[in-house]
């Protein structure tokens, strides 16, 4: 099919899904299984449920999908509650709320507040700005917030700290592999996540809180709901967190140009809807901000090199003396400090739901969404140039869907559009000269990538039995890209300072790509407490970023760049029992998965500043198994486990190396974590003690000299304990319903770990060729403790 072609089919449906329906589909923040309107519930914002012929436009209090619908999907999915949020901590960022779902591994961080970015890999497939050596696969998983795409198109990459106050987000839905069609987004081929703020309820009411803890974490977070009033309601709410980092810098460096050895960071987030619902639907709209900044560290040497102090080098790259920089000399929670970064997302969206007879309803969805980073040098190990980038993200896009009931089975059609321009802004000048605000600059670059993604899918449940649902679907996708160097335009003054900048990058360039994705769920129910079910899929994206995040057309030309392609395998069984003996709200699940990735670009920049030019393949065979019960009315137990083996099977690249049979950096072979929550009622006060220990398995690690990942190195697994105690006082004063405190402590044992390794390339390392094959990276987080208080009116 061709591609104007394929934009007509597209632009004949409208474009774009919004909503999708229950028991089978991805339940987005607008969607929910119905209850009857009596409670405490949330106003819909799209879902229409079939299973229990109640109102179709009123929601339960929280738009979290229930056990039931898991239970009944085709697909492997697991949904992180309010509680296992809260298990990340106070100071999680969107990747780490995930932390506790099975085969979710949270490779580097470095800071304790959601400000810092963080890297993220589900069943082995990479999402996040952070790009550490070797994430070959990143940016392959869709990240959405109310069911809206956060990603870059151009990119596939998103930043944690957009999601950065737990307060807001009343559940997470994961699905693992590309999924139906209805809920597959451009980068969906390793999974699709959705973080599910807080929705409009029907009653008041209104919650306030804070935190502060270890290396002067401190939080405040509120959200207001205004109730439902002649069939509106609106709930707005937001956060602010600051502390530092648990890395500083050594004592006595002199690399600490804001002058202080602690490495703050700061997040915030502002979230509102409104919705109003009339007698056939409902509309509704949206808003959020949030930002994170932090100052990031240098990578820490695991052991000392003789040479490399903690104060760096002179101008003529001669070692300064002091101490020498590593965990082992100049301590464990050391390092030095890099770069202020910083990132920024705000988005406007609005939702229409509209049952528009003959069986059919009609959902859609508008958005704007902007996006910027900004990397500021604050100091170099090496006397070289200082840096300042500020790439930024504009895009727009609209999703319609249509549902239509028939007698055996449920058809869904739809599609989107998204349009976006990612502008990279790079200016650096010489150590000598260090100041940000001058007018020209050593180097000043200035790129756009212009992208528009284009989907068209059909869906159809179908239900020959009670017991049985399969799920076949098609997706028809179209991509449009165009890279455009435009130094001069620009900046016509830099352009003459510093002529080479325009021929830095090769020509401008575009490229169109057209496929077609098959996929097929089945579920099937012998009995009423267990499902079997089954799955397989296809998927594409546009090729990964290079670089650092600048898109692959500046270093690769247009001729030797395809679609990468994701198939998925999936298999396994559900247990579902809602109340048996010791057997209360049991969900279970064992799944196998198999995903091949092919034309899988490389996006690694050489010491000559090259890049290599190859495609391959890789293959990710796991187990996931996920449990949690309620056996008495006191006490909930859960426990997710993950095995995984993920190899690259056929990679040749330059120089005829090969890949080949290595494996994947950073997937973890085995990762767990099991846990209770306890329920007592002592003196008419509510106790809630907490504890839960996590296990990631050993992880293979990239080696930036050979620019492939290391066969014999691997990063040691480690294990940790954390604990929790949280105190619930009911309390009727001045509108009141209760006040709650909470103390949580993360790492219990304080065990020391390193989050992050690499090898050090030396030549292009952070160390010049002192770092030669020294193994970098960043410690994880030490004990941290945190106090918390909160009131609900």
């Amino acid at each position: 099919m061709t591609a104007k072609n394929t934009y007509r089919v597209t632009g004949s449906i409208l474009l774009a899904l919004c909503a999708l329906h229950s028991d089978t589909s991805i339940a987005d923040a607008i969607t929910a299984s119905t209850r009857s309107v009596g409670d405490d519930s949330s106003v819909n914002v799209g879902e229409i449920s079939k299973a229990d012929n109640t109102s179709i436009y009123v929601a339960p209090k929280s738009a979290v999908p229930s056990q039931r619908q898991i239970f009944r999907s085709g697909l492997a999915e697991k949904v992180i509650g309010k509680k296992q949020i809260e298990a990340a901590g106070p100071g999680a960022s969107g990747n780490d709320m995930l932390s506790m779902a099975p085969g979710v591994n949270v490779i580097s961080g470095y800071t304790a507040t959601g400000g810092g970015k963080t890297q993220i890999s589900i069943n082995g497939v990479k999402q996040g700005w952070h790009i550490p050596g070797g994430a070959i696969d990143d940016g392959s998983i869709a990240t959405t917030f109310d069911g809206v795409p956060m990603a870059n198109v151009a990119t596939g990459l998103w930043a944690s700290p957009d999601v950065n106050q737990s307060s807001l987000i009343s559940g997470i839905r994961l699905i693992y592999g590309p999924g139906n069609p209805a809920s597959r987004w451009y980068n969906s081929i390793g999974g699709t996540i959705n973080y599910i703020p807080l929705q409009p309820t029907k009653k008041a009411g209104a919650t306030i809180g804070m935190t502060y803890g270890s290396y002067d974490f401190k939080n405040i977070h509120f959200a207001i709901n205004t109730g439902e009033h002649d069939g509106f309601a609106a709930v707005i709410g937001g956060g602010s967190s600051s502390g530092n980092s648990y890395l500083s810098a050594p004592a006595g460096s002199i690399v600490r140009p804001f002058g202080s050895s602690n490495m703050s960071s700061y997040s915030y987030a502002w979230y509102f809807k409104g919705i109003k619902s009339f007698t056939n639907g409902n509309v509704s709209l949206g808003a959020y901000l949030a930002k994170g900044q932090s100052y990031k560290p240098f990578m820490q040497l695991l052991s000392p090199i003789e040479g490399i102090t903690i104060n760096g080098q002179d101008v003529n790259k001669k070692p300064i003396p002091g101490p020498l920089y590593s965990q082992q000399t100049s301590g464990f929670y050391r390092a030095l400090p890099y770069k202020d970064d910083s990132n920024t997302v705000w988005m406007l969206y609005q939702k229409t739901n509209v049952n528009i007879g003959a069986g059919t309803e009609l959902h859609n969805m508008v958005w704007f969404r902007h996006g910027d980073r900004l990397h500021y040098q604050i100091s170099r190990f090496l006397p070289e140039d200082y840096e300042y980038y500020t790439p930024h993200t504009n895009a727009y896009g609209d999703k319609l869907s249509f549902v239509t009931h028939l007698p055996w089975n449920e058809l869904e059609y739809g599609g989107y559009f998204i349009n976006e321009r990612y502008t990279v802004e790079n200016n650096n000048f010489p150590y000598s000269t260090y100041d940000p605000a001058a007018a020209f600059k050593q180097t000043y670059l200035y790129k756009t990538f212009d992208s528009t993604a284009l989907a068209a899918y059909l869906q159809d449940r179908i239900s020959p039995i009670e017991s049985l649902d399969i799920t076949p679907g098609v997706r028809i996708v179209g991509y449009q890209t165009r890279y455009t160097p435009n130094m001069c335009a620009e900046s016509p003054a830099a352009c003459v300072l510093d002529p080479k900048g325009a021929d830095s990058s090769l020509p401008a360039s575009s490229k169109s790509y057209e496929q077609v994705e098959p996929s097929l769920a089945i579920n099937w129910r012998p009995t009423r407490h267990l499902a079997l079910f089954a799955s397989y899929a296809v998927a594409y994206k546009t090729p990964g970023a290079a670089d650092d995040g600048g898109g692959v057309f500046q270093s690769i030309p247009t001729s030797a760049l395809s679609l990468e392609k994701g198939q998925e395998y999936q298999a396994g069984m559900k247990f579902h029992v809602k109340e048996a003996p010791y057997l209360h709200n049991f969900l279970a699940s064992v799944n196998w998965y198999f995903l091949h990735f092919s034309n899988q670009f490389i996006p690694i920049t050489l010491p000559d500043d090259s890049v290599i030019n190859a495609q391959g393949t890789s293959d990710y065979d796991g187990v996931n198994i996920s449990l949690e019960d309620d056996p008495v009315y006191w006490l909930h137990l859960f426990t997710n486990l993950s095995f995984e083996k993920a190899n690259f099977t056929n990679y040749s690249i330059q120089g005829g190396k090969s890949y080949n049979g290595l494996p994947l950096p950073y997937v973890p072979s085995q990762t767990a974590n099991v846990g209770f929550y306890t329920q007592n009622y002592v003196a008419g006060v509510d106790l809630e003690p907490r504890l839960w220990m996590t296990y990631t398995g050993p992880q293979a690690v990239f080696n930036s000299i050979t620019n492939a990942p290391s066969p014999d190195i691997k990063m040691p697994a480690f294990t940790l304990v954390n604990f929790s105690l949280g105190a619930k006082l009911p309390v009727h004063f001045m509108g009141l319903n209760y006040l709650s405190s909470k103390l949580d402590i993360m790492n219990l044992l304080g065990n020391k770990y390193n989050r992050y390794v690499q090898v050090d390339s030396g030549s292009s390392g952070q160390f010049g060729p002192l770092g030669a094959g020294a193994l970098v990276g960043y410690a994880g987080a030490p004990r941290l403790v945190y106090f918390s208080v909160s009131a609900k009116f």
